[in-house]
This record gives structure tokens, sequence and C-alpha cells, in this order.
């Protein structure tokens, strides 16, 4: 897979993640500078908490083959540290009514 080939995945696998846990989500353009990654989708009307957007969209990539580590927060933000083997590591946060995607592509992506 090249590193384009993997931009493209992560980016299509955690937007239809975000769409699972709120489907009228609006994207701004994806980030990608060298390994790092940012993706993000809000809908600005969304009525779930923070924690379900989050249980939402962690429980359709849980189905597609990522790792899922819940985090303890101190707010009423939500976040975990979600990875897919080979392809990228980083951290799913909900919050204000979106849900927002860290992370860095791994070593094995792109090869």
């Amino acid at each position: 897979m090249t590193v384009e080939e993997a931009r493209r995945t992560v980016s299509s696998e955690l937007r239809a993640a975000i769409r699972a846990a709120t489907p009228r989500a609006v994207h701004p353009a994806d980030d990608f500078e060298s390994s790092s990654v940012r993706i993000a989708g809000w809908d600005p009307e969304e009525p779930q908490s923070n924690d379900a957007l989050l249980h939402r969209s962690t429980v359709y990539l849980a189905e597609h083959g990522w790792q899922i580590l819940p985090e303890t927060t101190d707010s009423e933000d939500r976040s975990a540290s979600v990875s897919r083997a080979g392809l990228v590591e980083g951290r799913l946060y909900a919050s204000n009514r979106g849900l927002t995607f860290t992370g860095t592509l791994t070593e094995e992506a792109g090869r």
C-alpha cells in the first residue's frame, strides 16, 4: 500500500465511523502532513451526548478491525485510543457535538 492509499483508507474508514455516529456530519478537508493525520466531522444540531457519539463511532471501528481503548476524562469530552494494525494509531475525541481523530500513520503504512 502506498502512502496515498493509506491516507485514503484512513480517511474513508474514519469518515464512515463519524457518519455512523452522526449521519448529517459535515467534514472539513482532511489534514495530512507527513505521517500526521487529522480528520474531523460534526453536526451543529446533533442532539447526542459526547459519550453516545464516541460509543457509536468506536463500535463501527471495532466492527471493521480497529483496536479501541476507551480513556477516562474529567470533563464532558470523551476520547479513546484507536488503532488499525499496520496503518494508523491515534486518538478519537468527542466534544461539542463532533468527532475528531488525530494520529500518525504507522511505519508499515506506505511500504
